[in-house]
């Protein structure tokens, strides 16, 4: 069965996006975010399923102190046919008065299939908050979990809470 899956890769940039914003002082704060680029994996060659995907997402925060924050995100995934690891990514996330950022350190991607087609992605991770300044820095070098789903083609969310 071969799986479509180029429009959903939209949902990868979710996990690195997730971390960044911090969402200071709140227990959890919730990404909505869409894919900015090309969602296509490179094939690597040496075995059927095995890519890399490169590139990025923008984010709104939504809730909690930095509700109405920007994240931008960068990361590269590892797919190995319907599942994908987490290699890499840095986010960004800005408001007036607070930047924070923050660097995955793990993460998870699989494909959700329904009668043989694609119908979208669930994802989860960890990460630290790397610099905090403003009213965000309390989450200076805090530990963190994500989790996240599709929620269109090139769209997802992502749940983030702070440890």
């Amino acid at each position: 069965m071969k799986l479509f899956y180029k429009p959903l890769l939209s949902a990868v940039g979710v996990a690195c996006i997730t971390l960044a914003s911090g969402m200071a002082l709140a227990e959890s704060d919730r990404y909505v975010c869409q894919l900015v680029g090309d969602p296509s994996p490179e094939a690597l060659g040496d075995r059927e399923g095995h890519s890399v995907w490169v590139g990025g997402a923008s984010c709104r925060v939504e809730g909690g102190p930095m509700d109405g924050a920007l994240s931008t995100t960068s990361e590269v995934w590892e797919w190995d046919k319907t599942t994908a690891s987490f290699l890499s990514g840095i986010t960004v996330t800005r408001k007036p008065g607070a930047t924070f950022t923050s660097l995955n350190t793990e993460g998870k991607l699989k494909l959700v299939i329904a009668e043989g087609k694609v119908t979208g992605m669930t994802f989860s991770g960890r990460g630290r908050v790397t610099m905090a300044t403003g009213s965000a820095a309390a989450l200076s070098g805090k530990a963190y979990s994500w989790e996240g789903k599709t929620t269109g083609v090139g769209q997802y969310y992502v749940d983030v809470k702070y440890e």
